[in-house]
Order: structure tokens, then C-alpha cells, then sequence
């Protein structure tokens, strides 16, 4: 028995031992592919994470800005345009002497400004204090914070939009050594006060947080580390999973063997979502400093880095603009744990719960200069691809001035409601069709466009008038017409005129185009012959015709093509009265041509375009040449300064301009446009005013576009007050006959100064001249023009 039992034991044996090789055998077989899927999903993580942290681990908005603002003592700028323009920059207006970069203080006359610093553009702004006090809406003077006088300030340019891709993020990335202690200090007493211990993920706090929520009842705090956070920001996103949970702790812990503890931190702190403004996304806290404080991140205070690491938890529901009492609550929280953690000693957290909320205006930056903003985007996609301007942070410069940006568009919205209103003929249409307008203001000595508005609202129609409407330009055309007949004169040619010279404004009929042409004046009348002076300031329609005609059409369209626009015109006569369409940024730029006396610059909206890191890519310097002389457009100008004070605009005054300036009314045919065109040497506006369906308005130039610009250059005048237009050679100044153009004489009964180009004045007064002074000057002198009798 002995031996069959042991027999029959020894199989069994044998039996146990082969099972577990083929159990061992089959773990084996199953680890290896385990192990092997295991390496490879190590491998895939690390290789992603390696991939974000050594390349660019963000895609950046373009940037687009406006210029800088140079302000100077005797500047006539107005001191709440001022504060508004700070104010649109994030600046916190305070009720406190501003110590700190990015708050000022309005006071009575004055306006205390603590400028932030600027790097960009063509030189860096320092961080300094400025005391600006104003006069009568003009800076009488600057001073430092010791009431020592300065020469001069600068304020850094204006943001006007972000090119964003398909995500709206703003961020601005700052470098981990340019961030306060206090903030990062105040980031980990509320978020990770082990980060510096912990291998990507700690036991120690999720052990912790769910004692908290099972002793609450319900999730009151969390386990997540700084490092968890930044793989879910950067990674996985917001789903709630267990696969997502241990994704992410594999990947903390791979990142935390990879990378150092303080380039975690900084893309951490660059990553952190913080609010939002309108649909844009306001992540990390160097764009969360401005949005929140208008500061720049190196310059937040204890109070303000605790209220930035309080927002982490729950950015809505303690933003500080919606809920200031919660969110100050939070803030105490924040510095209660960093009194705990031995961050900062209980005096100075004490002191920072005492500092009240001092906000900047955090809608400002992202919705300004719509149709500009259009403008520069068109213009860059000619140069630059979708991805560069959506994806790596350029900073693009424009040659915007955005306090007469604003001023722009505030006027064209006053003039166009008060038109509406108090106009007839508009009103009864206004339940219709709105009324449109555009305007452009420039500098007609290099082109630069100081401030666009294409149109009335920019959310109910993004056509950009200023910029892509085809318009007749009307009386506007006419300065045209008598540029090329002044020319004539120089060389005694054809058709020549000077200011003095008469022209006939009786009824006039021709054929042209195989149909009756007959021109009238806006009257209806019909008068004795006038001056061309009197003809253009009074915008008479039936001398300019005349004088046209005298002159040439084809030099009429070859003076308008010089000037700057298009040379598609048809040598039709009506073209004399402005019956052909022009774009309005072609007529400013036309205009341009007599602001600057004889030199055309191609309008520009484009200063500069810089990298991320501040290399200069491109630059858009003025193109300007010459293309009429100099004594030809005074001439021009000349005249056209009467329109303001003896013509067609002399009701500019009624409407509160004061200034030496120059312009021209334009009303077209059935009054569907209404124009005003006017400029200083420093600085050109153009007003156009009309249906987008060319229906009639019932406006004319003068009573539809004029106040919109008198209100735009009131408050533009830091751009020209105090200028005035500089006689160049070849101008002669005689008196004369205001009635006949002649030479005056003793026997004229008016006289007036008159200019003319050198060498074109005109015969003495005839109908005054007595018959003795005639023959003595026809018998010496028929060669040469009597200068003073």
C-alpha cells in the first residue's frame, strides 16, 4: 500500500510543478507585451512632453497697436481725452497720489500719471512719474513727482486688437525671474505648498483633500499639484475620467523627472487661466496683471499677487469686477496661508488686507478701430501667412492716433444722430435707411493716417466706406480744375487763370456724350462774371465749368492724377463738377498734395512689425515725392482758406472752429453725397456723409459733413493748433479790384491783397483807371504790371 501510494503521489507532484511553469510561462508571455506597451506608452508621453517644453509650447496672438502718444508743454490736448486714452490702456484711475506704474490720478487741472514702462517700437518708454496740468484744454505744464518741469512725455501705444487662430487666448509670457516673489509665493500657499518637495503628484494632498470633502459633504478642495495642473491645462483637458487621472499622474511624474521645478512654475504661471473678457480668454498672469490692475506683472503689490493666485480656484464666481467682496475674501484666504506657510510675516499680510481693490478698465484692448483694425489685416495677409499673424506673437504697429481715433468716431456718431433728428429729409427716412458716413484724418506730410472710421457701427455693417465706397466727389473735384489753370498761367498757355482772373457764369450748353450739357449753379442762378477765386470759395458750378473748359480737360486730369487720383477719368465736362466716383482715402490723399504744397505721400497705416522677442521684421517708412510746385498749390491753398471764412464752410465758425485752415464743401447732383475735405499743414480730415444706396440726403457739404469736422479737428488740435501755411518762393502779393480783378488804382472803391504766381499779375483796373494813367502805362510800362497805385 506503502509503495503504490507513493506511486501515486509522484504524478500529482509532477502534475502541481508543470502547472505553475505553464502558469509562469503564461505570465511571461503576458508581461513582456505588457512591459512592452507599458515602455511605449512611456515613450509617447515622454516624447509629448518633451516635444511642447523644448518647443513653443504656446500659439501667440498678433498684436496690433496704435503709435505712441508724445505730449509737450503748450499742447492743446484735452485732459479727459487723456484720462480716457489711459483708461482704454488698463490704466487704474485712482483717488490716491499714483505711486505705483500704471494708475493716475485725475486733480482738479491736473492729471498725475505713473507711466508704465514700454519696450517696442522705435525707442523704449521708462517707467517714471508724470504731472501734466492743463489750461483751458491744453497742457500748460509737465513736472516730475518732485514738481521739477519736464520737457516732455510719452505714453505707450494704445492695443487695438488681437489676430487670434481658432483659440482666443490672450496671454502676454513672462519669464519666471520677472515675476514677483509675493506672486509666486501667494500661487503656492493657495495651489501646491509642496511643489518643491512632491515628485509630480502628492499622496500627503489628496490624502488631505478628501478628509476635507468627506468631513464638508461635498468637494471643498482639491489634490491636484501645480505640476498635475499644468499636464491637464496643457494636455488633457477637462474631462472627468479615471483613465484622464491616471494619464495625468503619469505624465506629472514624467514631467517632474524631466524638467526643473522652476520651468514648471513658469509655464504654469504663463498657462493658468483667469477670466475672461467677452469671448477672448484671459490665461496666465501676466496678461491677468493688466487685465485686472493695469500693471505690468514685476510691479504687483503683496495684496494684488494674493488676489491673481485667489482667482485660480474658481475665476468667475471671484473676479473682481463682478464680485469685489468675494473676491477680497479669497484674497485674505490666500494671505492667511501664506502668513501659515511662512511666507510672509503677519505685519505685512495685515497691511496688504487693508490695501483696497484698485481696478483698471478691463474692457479696454480688444474690440478698438474695427474698420482700422479690417485695413491693417487686409494689408498684412498681402505679407505675412495666416499662421504667423495667429500663432507667434508679432507686435504690429500702426500709425493710428487713438485720441483723435475716438474723437473720430464720436463725432461722426454725433453729427449722424443730430442729423437724423433735426434734419426734415433725413428724419422721414430714418425708419428706412440709416444715414452713413466715413471719415479719414491724416498727415498729409507723410501719409500716415492718424484715424479711420468707415462707417456709422462696425457690428451692423462691416463695408468700409473710408476705403472701398466709389462716391461722385462734387464741388470737391473743382480745386482740380483751377490747380491745372494756375499752371497754365505760369507760361501764359491756354486757359491760364490766377485767382483775379474773371470768369463768365451766364447760362452755358454744349453737347457732350451726344446729350445736352447744361450746367447750373446750386441756385438755379446765373450772375455777372466773377473771380476764380470767388468762383471756387463759392463753389459756383458754372465758371468752374467754364474755366475747365478753358483750361483743357486733359491737364484737369492729369493735375487730379498727379495729386493722387486714379487716371481712369473720362474727359467728360461734367467731370469739371466732380460726376465721377472716387474712393474717399484717394481724395485725401489728393488733398494732401496742397496741405504739404506740391508733395504727394502715399497714405500709410503701417509704422512697423516686430517678432515676439522684439526683432524688427518690417517697416513702412513715408514715400513722398514731389509732383506740383510749390507757388502753384499755395495758390490753391490760398483760395481754399477762404472757403472757410468768406465761402461755401464759413458757418465752420458757428460750429466752434478757430484755426488757419483750408478746405473744400462737395455736394453731388440731387444732393446724394455731402463732403467736406479740410486741412492744416499738420493735419488733413475728410467727412463724407450719404446713403449706402445713393439715395438722395437733402444735404449739402456744408450742412451735412462740415460740423462732423469741425468736431473731429476741435479735438485733434494737439496735431495743429498755432500752424499756419508757410509762403514759398514765386509768390507775388499786389492789391487788386476784388470786382474786377484788376490792379487796383486810386479809383477803385474796394481793394483787396490777392496772390499770384510771380510774373502772372494782372493790368491795372481798367473801369477805375483814369484815361491819362492808362496811356502813360501803356506807353512805358505794357510790359510790366503797375505794383501799387
Amino acid at each position: 500500500m506503502a509503495s503504490g501510494t507513493t506511486a501515486s503521489a509522484a504524478p500529482k507532484g509532477k502534475r502541481k510543478s508543470s502547472s505553475r511553469r505553464r502558469l509562469v510561462r503564461r505570465l511571461i508571455g503576458l508581461g513582456i507585451p505588457l512591459t512592452v506597451a507599458a515602455v511605449a506608452v512611456v515613450l509617447a508621453v515622454y516624447t509629448q512632453i518633451t516635444l511642447t517644453f523644448e518647443g513653443r509650447v504656446w500659439t501667440l496672438p498678433s498684436r496690433i497697436y496704435s503709435a505712441r502718444l508724445h505730449v509737450v508743454p503748450g499742447m492743446a490736448l484735452d485732459r479727459d481725452a487723456l484720462a480716457a486714452r489711459l483708461e482704454r490702456c488698463g490704466y487704474a484711475r485712482i483717488d490716491a497720489p499714483p505711486l505705483r506704474p500704471g494708475q493716475f490720478r485725475v486733480r482738479g487741472g491736473a492729471l498725475d500719471v505713473n507711466v508704465r514702462a514700454w519696450k517696442g517700437g522705435d525707442r523704449p518708454i521708462p517707467a517714471r512719474r508724470a504731472i501734466l496740468n492743463f489750461d483751458r484744454e491744453a497742457i500748460e505744464a509737465i513736472a516730475d513727482e518732485r514738481g521739477r518741469p519736464v520737457a516732455s512725455a510719452d505714453f505707450e501705444p494704445e492695443l487695438l486688437a488681437l489676430v487670434f487662430g481658432p483659440r482666443q487666448e490672450e496671454r502676454q509670457v513672462v519669464p519666471l525671474k520677472d515675476a514677483p516673489k509675493s506672486l509666486v509665493s501667494a500661487v503656492l500657499a493657495a495651489e501646491d505648498t509642496r511643489f518643491y518637495e512632491h515628485a509630480g503628484i502628492d499622496p500627503l494632498a489628496i490624502a488631505r483633500a478628501m478628509f476635507k470633502n468627506v468631513e464638508s459633504g461635498r468637494i471643498v478642495q482639491g489634490g491636484s499639484t501645480i505640476t498635475q495642473q499644468t499636464v491637464k491645462n496643457l494636455y488633457l483637458g477637462q474631462e472627468r475620467t479615471w483613465w484622464r487621472k491616471a494619464r495625468e499622474a503619469l505624465m506629472s511624474v514624467i514631467l517632474d523627472l524631466k524638467y526643473p521645478k522652476d520651468r514648471i512654475l513658469e509655464v504654469y504661471l504663463n498657462e493658468v487661466y483667469l477670466g475672461q473678457r467677452g469671448p477672448v480668454a484671459i490665461c496666465g498672469m501676466g496678461s491677468a496683471a493688466r487685465h485686472y490692475f493695469g500693471r505690468a506683472l514685476p510691479d504687483l503689490s503683496l495684496a494684488e499677487s494674493a488676489t491673481l493666485a485667489g482667482l485660480i480656484r474658481n475665476p468667475g464666481g471671484y473676479t473682481p469686477f463682478a464680485h469685489p467682496d468675494r473676491c477680497v475674501a479669497r484674497r485674505d484666504q490666500v494671505l492667511d496661508a501664506m502668513v501659515e506657510q511662512k511666507f510672509v510675516d503677519p505685519a505685512a499680510a495685515a497691511a496688504a488686507k487693508k490695501e483696497p481693490l484698485r481696478l483698471a478698465a478691463g474692457g479696454a484692448g480688444f474690440a478698438q478701430a474695427p474698420y482700422v483694425v479690417d485695413l491693417v489685416r487686409a494689408q498684412l495677409a498681402a505679407a505675412y501667412p495666416a499662421t504667423a499673424l495667429s500663432e507667434q506673437g508679432l507686435r504690429i504697429f500702426t500709425t493710428i492716433d487713438t485720441v483723435v481715433q475716438s474723437r473720430a468716431e464720436q463725432a461722426l456718431s454725433r453729427g449722424l444722430d443730430r442729423l437724423e433728428r433735426d434734419v426734415p429729409a433725413v428724419h422721414r427716412q430714418a425708419a428706412k435707411r440709416r444715414l452713413q458716413g466715413a471719415v479719414i484724418v491724416t498727415d498729409p506730410r507723410t501719409g500716415a493716417i492718424l484715424a479711420l472710421v468707415g462707417g456709422r457701427d462696425y457690428q451692423d455693417s462691416q463695408f468700409n466706406r473710408a476705403t472701398q465706397a466709389h462716391r461722385q466727389p462734387g464741388s470737391c473735384f473743382k480745386p482740380f480744375v483751377y490747380l491745372a489753370a494756375f499752371e497754365a498761367a505760369r507760361g501764359a498757355q491756354e486757359g491760364g487763370l490766377t485767382p483775379a482772373s474773371r470768369l463768365d457764369d451766364s447760362p452755358l450748353e454744349m453737347v457732350s456724350g451726344g446729350k445736352p450739357w447744361r450746367p447750373e449753379n446750386y441756385d438755379g442762378g446765373f450772375g455777372d462774371p466773377v473771380t476764380a477765386r470767388f468762383a471756387l470759395e463759392h463753389s459756383l458750378n458754372v465758371p468752374t465749368a467754364r474755366a475747365a473748359l478753358g483750361v483743357g480737360l486733359k491737364p484737369v486730369i492729369d493735375a487730379a492724377r498727379r495729386c493722387g487720383l486714379p487716371e481712369a477719368f473720362e474727359p467728360l465736362p461734367s467731370l469739371a463738377l466732380g460726376a465721377q466716383e472716387v474712393i474717399p482715402i484717394e481724395l485725401a490723399r489728393a488733398y494732401g498734395t496742397f496741405a504739404t504744397l506740391g508733395l504727394s505721400a502715399e497714405p500709410r497705416i503701417l509704422d512697423s512689425v516686430e517678432s515676439a522677442d522684439g526683432k524688427k521684421l518690417d517697416s513702412s517708412p513715408p514715400a513722398i515725392k514731389e509732383v506740383v510746385r510749390p507757388d502753384a498749390a499755395y495758390l490753391v491753398v490760398d483760395v481754399l482758406r477762404g472757403v472757410l471764412t468768406e465761402g461755401t464752410a464759413a458757418s465752420a465758425a458757428s460750429w466752434g472752429f478757430s484755426g488757419d485752415a483750408a478746405g473744400k464743401t462737395g455736394t453731388t447732383d440731387d444732393t446724394r453725397d455731402a463732403w467736406f475735405v479740410g486741412f492744416t499743414p499738420e493735419i488733413l480730415t475728410l467727412v463724407w456723409v450719404g446713403y449706402d444706396d445713393n439715395a438722395r440726403t437733402g444735404l449739402t457739404g456744408a450742412a451735412g459733413a462740415l460740423p462732423i469736422w469741425v468736431d473731429v479737428m476741435m479735438g485733434s488740435r494737439h496735431r495743429w493748433a498755432g500752424s499756419s501755411f508757410p509762403e514759398p518762393p514765386g509768390i507775388s502779393r499786389v492789391e487788386i479790384d476784388p470786382v474786377t480783378g484788376g490792379l487796383a488804382v486810386d479809383g477803385c472803391p474796394q481793394r483787396r491783397e490777392e496772390v499770384f504766381l510771380a510774373g502772372t499779375e494782372p493790368e491795372p483796373c481798367a473801369e477805375h483807371q483814369s484815361a491819362l494813367r492808362r496811356w502813360w502805362h501803356n506807353l512805358f510800362h505794357k510790359d510790366k504790371p503797375v505794383r501799387s497805385l
